[in-house]
């Protein structure tokens, strides 16, 4: 499909619809979402994500041909823009000289994540979008299993989420809004356990690890930045893990603690600490 007549108002219908994707409710009520840049593009053109239409800084064409080109192979409508039009439809002042507007996520369900042996991060409420953003980055860099979120956490559509996973959200699976107790069950009878990573836990990380009471198919539970992880999580856990810290140091913050989490059960995996199945 070609590009259709260079945009110049960012006052026009096109442009006050793709601002309406800036809000949750918004997002919802469309059903998409928006992706800036051209690395966030790039990965969901080649992840198969359904985009309808795809917005252009005509004088950024240069730099991005491969992504217009792989667009225009997908039959994706390929709209310029002024750069002033663009930057009124983007969340980030910079776009980047590209924007696509995309059908919202929703293709893995709670029994797909717990069918793959390897680590599994559970997220209780955290609500700051680059944490989110952040985690889900990591899970796709460990090759964790999956990225559950509860209600309360920060919609992974929101355009800070989008940005801090720089892609992986276009491969790891990820399923939002998942009720604690659905999560706890499901885990459970799947026979995995379910860890609390948490600053007062009874077993410190390197020790879980090495001892096997935490492994490559452990279940990971993350709490929110203010108030940790909540009651209905800590009373299941089959175990409680912190993070070793020096001397008057409280806490990390959730994108961190993840990121330790899923290293040093990786680096345990590969080191044949669970046995011969790791993963990747």
């Amino acid at each position: 499909m070609g590009a259709s007549a260079q945009l110049t108002s960012s006052s026009s219908d096109r442009v006050k619809s793709v601002k309406a994707l800036h809000s949750r409710a918004g997002r919802r009520k469309a059903g998409r979402f928006i992706v800036e840049g051209p690395q966030g593009v790039r990965s969901a053109l080649s992840a198969g994500v359904v985009i309808h239409e795809m917005y252009v800084d005509d004088n950024a064409r240069a730099g991005i041909f491969d992504v217009i080109d792989e667009a225009y192979e997908a039959g994706v409508e390929i709209v310029t823009a002024m750069p002033h039009v663009l930057a009124a439809m983007g969340e980030t002042d910079h776009p980047q000289g590209v924007i696509a507007v995309c059908s919202l996520l929703d293709t893995f369900t709670l029994a797909d994540v717990l069918e793959t042996a390897a680590p599994i991060v559970i997220l209780d409420q955290v609500a700051d979008p680059g944490n989110v953003g952040t985690i889900i980055r990591t899970a796709d860099a460990v090759g964790a299993a999956g990225v559950l979120l509860t209600p309360g956490c920060a919609d992974i559509h929101n355009g800070k989420v989008v940005r801090a996973t720089a892609g992986s959200l276009f491969h790891v699976p990820v399923v939002s809004d998942l009720p604690m107790a659905d999560i706890i069950a499901g885990v459970h009878d799947a026979g995995r356990a379910l860890a609390v990573a948490t600053g007062d836990g009874e077993e410190g990380l390197f020790e879980a690890a090495d001892s096997r009471m935490v492994c490559h198919r452990t279940c990971w539970v993350i709490g929110s930045e203010a108030h940790g992880v909540g009651h209905e999580a800590r009373e299941a856990a089959d175990i409680t893990v912190r993070i070793p810290m020096a001397e008057g140091i409280e806490s990390l913050n959730a994108g961190v603690s993840a990121s330790v989490v899923l290293y040093v059960i990786a680096h345990a995996a590969r080191s044949g600490v669970f046995g011969p199945r790791g993963f990747r």
